[in-house]
């Protein structure tokens, strides 16, 4: 199999694959495997027609997705899998390593019969644009009041556009933010993710146009206290990739969140606001905004026969 190194050229040749399948995971897209290169190698290999995504870290391999676009119902599709599979328990120092992630709930069964075992990997959140547009009813009570909060002592504040010369404000903001929840929750686990996520928020944020990304700030008092970038899944699905805030602004987060959904309502019928990182209280948030569906999101891993 012969690898390529993945670049910014290669979108187009990604999409065209990624658009053919139905992909409801946020990680079936382009954007979200880009803004993590500073983390992993990634490669790619065009195989039977699928394309065939790789990751490595030091001298091992995983694929970070299934090939696209998904055909599990197809027996050349499984071969090409395996062909993949046994790709990185050839090439791999440590074959454990080798695994397909993000593969969707429905497609768990076909892959149980063919050999793989599942285990959940995360589980990403899905929710009506619309009725995150609206904040109607008790059950969104706190978040309307939050919104309404800023709103009163914020009036002059607008969503808008991000554009080129933002960035470098976008990335100072997050090192306050980043500062302000290190405070928050002394975890070390969760401070190395927001280590991490900082390179994945510079690759996102200064190359959004080339990567599709849609981006809007916030200002109040002439500085931006708030920005939110995310990309179309496909024609019905719209994903939240980065959200940061001032956290000392009050009802900011609210704001920044319903007025973005507000705008996308009409062209994206779901929002999907990607896992929870397996921390407590991001779950909680993301609960409390009702998602209409979880999507689980699995590994697999070849049993040995």
């Amino acid at each position: 199999m012969q690898l390529q190194p993945l670049t910014l050229n290669d979108k187009p040749i990604f999409d065209a694959h990624a658009h053919r399948t139905y992909a409801r995971l946020s990680h079936y897209a382009f954007t979200p495997v880009y803004i993590w290169q500073e983390h992993f190698q990634f490669y790619w290999a065009p195989l039977a027609d699928y394309l065939c995504l790789f990751a490595k870290q030091g001298d091992d391999y995983f694929m970070p997705i299934l090939p696209i676009p998904c055909e599990t119902e197809t027996s050349t599709y499984l071969n090409v899998i395996c062909q993949a599979y046994q790709f990185m328990l050839a090439s791999n120092r440590n074959p454990h390593i080798a695994r397909i992630e993000n593969v969707p709930q429905e497609m768990i069964s076909t892959f149980e019969k063919n050999g793989f075992r599942a285990t959940l990997k995360e589980t990403e959140y899905l929710y009506e644009t619309e009725v995150l547009a609206g904040l109607r009813g008790d059950r969104y009570k706190q978040q309307r009041h939050a919104y309404n909060t800023f709103v009163t002592q914020h009036p002059a504040a607008k969503l808008r556009p991000y554009i080129e010369t933002d960035q470098d404000a976008c990335l100072a903001l997050y090192d306050v933010w980043r500062k302000g929840r290190s405070e928050r929750y002394d975890d070390p686990v969760y401070n190395a993710m927001l280590d991490d996520s900082q390179s994945a928020h510079r690759i996102g944020i200064s190359r959004a146009e080339a990567l599709g990304l849609l981006g809007r700030v916030v200002h109040i008092d002439g500085e931006i206290r708030g920005y939110t970038f995310g990309y179309p899944l496909n024609a019905e699905t719209f994903c939240i990739l980065f959200e940061v805030t001032n956290l000392k602004v009050k009802g900011l987060a609210q704001f920044i969140y319903r007025e973005f959904c507000t705008e996308l309502k009409g062209t994206h019928r779901w929002i999907n606001a990607m896992d929870d990182s397996g921390l407590e209280n991001l779950k909680r948030v993301k609960l409390a905004y009702h998602p209409t569906q979880l999507l689980p999101s699995y590994n697999i891993i070849r049993q040995k026969n």
